[in-house]
C-alpha cells in the first residue's frame, strides 16, 4: 500500500488514508458533491494519494486475486496521471498477455438503456488508446467501464448480454470481472471533485501474477 509523504508521522498517514477512502466513497454520491468540494478546498495539497488493496476472489489452484486501486490527485496533475495510468495498464497487459488475447470494453451511457459492448482487438496499442480515451471522455465521468480479456475463440456475446447487461447495476461490475471465462479484467471510474481528480480501478488477475501487478500499481506514486 502506497502512502502519501507525511514526514514519518503515523497518525498523519492514517488520517490521509481515511481522507482518501472517504473521498472515494463520496465522489460518486452526487448529493454530497457540493459538501465535498467545499471541504477539500481546505485540505487539498499538491500530493498524490494512493491506496491499493488486495483480496482473494478464487482460492483454487489457478485462482485469481482482486486489486482495488484508489487515486486522488490535484486536477492540474490529471493529464499526467492519465498518461502514467495508461502506461501502467499497458505494462500489466503485456505482463499477463497470451498470444490469443482479445480485449473488450463495456459501459453504459447515462441516457442509454443498453450498454456499449465493443471489441477493442488483440493489440496492446489499441487497448492503450481506448483506455486513454475513456479516462478523458467527459460523457464517461462517474460511469463504470469494464475491460475484459478473452481468448480469441470466445465471443464477447457469450459472456455479456449486449441488450441486458448493465455495469452500473447492483453487484456489478464484480460479477462480470470474476467470470471464470475471463482471463483477466478491469473496471475503471473517474470523477472531478473540487480541486481533485479521483480515480478508482479494480483488477482481477491470475493469482500467480498478482504480486507483480500490485507492484506496478504502487509504482504510480
Amino acid at each position: 500500500m502506497a502512502e502519501a509523504n507525511n514526514g514519518g508521522r503515523p497518525g498523519a498517514s492514517r488520517g490521509c488514508l481515511v481522507t482518501l477512502a472517504s473521498a472515494v466513497v463520496l465522489a460518486f454520491a452526487s448529493p454530497f458533491i457540493g459538501l465535498v468540494r467545499v471541504m477539500r478546498k481546505w485540505r487539498r495539497g499538491s500530493d498524490l494519494r494512493s491506496v491499493v488493496e488486495e483480496t482473494v476472489v478464487d482460492a483454487s489452484a489457478h485462482g485469481k486475486h482482486r486489486l482495488d486501486l484508489s487515486l486522488d490527485v490535484p486536477l492540474a496533475a490529471g493529464e499526467d496521471l492519465r498518461r502514467r495510468l495508461t502506461e501502467t495498464v499497458m505494462r500489466i497487459a503485456e505482463t499477463l498477455r497470451r498470444s490469443d488475447d482479445v480485449y473488450h470494453v463495456v459501459y453504459r451511457l447515462p441516457w442509454e438503456d443498453e450498454p456499449v459492448v465493443m471489441p477493442v482487438g488483440p493489440k496492446l496499442q489499441g487497448l492503450g488508446e481506448r483506455f486513454a480515451l475513456v479516462q478523458s471522455q467527459g460523457t464517461l465521468e462517474r460511469r463504470t467501464t469494464a475491460w475484459l480479456t478473452l481468448p480469441r475463440e470466445l465471443a464477447l456475446s457469450q459472456v455479456v448480454d449486449p441488450e441486458a447487461y448493465d455495469p452500473e447495476s447492483e453487484g456489478e461490475p464484480s460479477g462480470l470481472l470474476t467470470d471464470p471465462r475471463v482471463r483477466w479484467s478491469m473496471a475503471t471510474e473517474w470523477a472531478r471533485v473540487g480541486p481533485s481528480l479521483i480515480v478508482r480501478m479494480i483488477l482481477v488477475v491470475p493469482s500467480q501474477e498478482a504480486g507483480r501487478v500490485k507492484e506496478m500499481l504502487e509504482s504510480l506514486t
